[in-house]
């Protein structure tokens, strides 16, 4: 293996705990939406009912479908959040 220099060193260093925080904030994220598809899931049918628009006193969100694929990808549908107002 091949000695590195001072400078290349740091790199590998910044590049190994960069990288291992990227990580770990994917996992986060992963677990962060998992969690709010479950409550999409609760709140679904009385958005569908309420014109697609839901509201507290703290935040006012609205919610829409969005569609995807084309001739390569599968067609695809999710109703979720379109926008979020804090009140």
């Amino acid at each position: 293996m091949t000695d590195l220099s001072n400078s290349q060193s740091e790199a590998l260093n910044t590049l190994a705990i960069k990288t291992a925080k990227a990580r770990k904030l994917s996992r986060q994220v992963a677990a962060l939406k998992e969690e709010c598809d479950l409550i999409m899931q609760e709140l679904k049918d009385t958005a569908k009912g309420n014109a697609h628009k839901l509201s507290n006193g703290d935040h006012a969100v609205t919610f829409k479908t969005y569609k995807g694929g084309d001739y390569y990808l599968k067609k695809w549908r999710k109703y979720g959040v379109d926008k979020i107002i804090t009140l």
